[in-house]
Order: C-alpha cells, then sequence, then structure tokens
C-alpha cells in the first residue's frame, strides 16, 4: 500500500493532539493555572530603557506540564533580541521559580528567580551578583491582558525601570 503524506501529517497532529492534553490536566491548581494564562500567541510592546520596543511571544507547556515557556523574539525584520523565560511552580515550597535564558548566554542563565503570588500579581527576585532584576507579571482580568514590569536593583537598594510591557492577544490568535 502506497503511503500518502496527508496519512502521516494525520497520524502527526493526532499524537501531537494527545500529547498537549496530557501536559494540561483538566483542573489543574490556581497556581498552575494561573501560569497557564500566559499560554498562546501574544503581542508584547512597551519600553526597555525608555526607548519603544515590540516582540512577538508564545507561552506554552513543555516538559510534560512541569514549566510554561514563555518565548519572545523582537518584532523587527532582524531580531536584535531573543529569549525563553521557563516558570514553574514549587507545591512543596509554596513559590515559583524562573529560568531567564536570552541571546546574551550562559552567564545570564547562572541565577534562578523564586517569587511569590498575590492575586493575579507574580513578583519573581533574581539575585543577580551584580545588582537584583525583579519581575513583576500582573494579569489584569478585564481586559484579559498582561503587564510585564522589569525593575532593576541600584547600589542604594532601590527599584528603577529597567522595561515595561503590555501583552495583548494577536486579533487573529486564540488562546
Amino acid at each position: 500500500m502506497k503511503n500518502h503524506p496527508w496519512v502521516f501529517a494525520a497520524a502527526a497532529i493526532a499524537v501531537a493532539t494527545n500529547l498537549t492534553a496530557l501536559c494540561a490536566p483538566a483542573n489543574p491548581p490556581p497556581d498552575e493555572a494561573y501560569l497557564d494564562g500566559l499560554r498562546g500567541l501574544w503581542e508584547m510592546q512597551g519600553t526597555l530603557g525608555g526607548k519603544p520596543v515590540r516582540y512577538r511571544a508564545e507561552g506554552q507547556r513543555v516538559l510534560q506540564g512541569g514549566f510554561l515557556s514563555f518565548h519572545m523574539v523582537d518584532a523587527t525584520a532582524k531580531p536584535g533580541y531573543e529569549a525563553n523565560l521557563f516558570l514553574g511552580y514549587d507545591p512543596k515550597a509554596r513559590d515559583y521559580i524562573a529560568h531567564w535564558l536570552d541571546r546574551f548566554g550562559a552567564a545570564g542563565a547562572r541565577v534562578v528567580a523564586t517569587g511569590h503570588r498575590k492575586g493575579d500579581r507574580l513578583v519573581l527576585v533574581f539575585p543577580y551578583p551584580e545588582g537584583a532584576f525583579r519581575d513583576t507579571f500582573s494579569w489584569h482580568r478585564d481586559t484579559a491582558n498582561w503587564t510585564l514590569l522589569i525593575e532593576s536593583q541600584a547600589t542604594d537598594t532601590s527599584w528603577k525601570t529597567f522595561a515595561t510591557y503590555t501583552l495583548v492577544r494577536p486579533r487573529q490568535a486564540a488562546p
């Protein structure tokens, strides 16, 4: 019997659909459901160092659902920045952890953030030796959008805005 490419494609889609279903529990605990709110396609607009920036982003469950991977890439024709943020919830420690991996390489990836959620706001602190960074994700139920505030800690321990972003769904995409 002759193999048809559409048979292989249909089988691959069926397997991928079943694997995706296994990675997302039907009724995830609230802390996992919070992370699931970042799943899907996003447009990010904001400022970095006071200058306007735009990114395309996608959140998806990876590693059998153990982490939410949030991949962002500069929306310009020749992307200047790309990053993956891996977010997970540790129910034993009752906190979130995060790894921020970007185009700048391994040096910045040595630090793991920890954080806590209060309601619709998650604050993660990355304790870099040269100065901490604080990422605050806020879910806005009224608009179904997110904001991300990234702050850097000065030597006097005050926090200064490093970047701000608003995350909205692209018009053609659904979660």
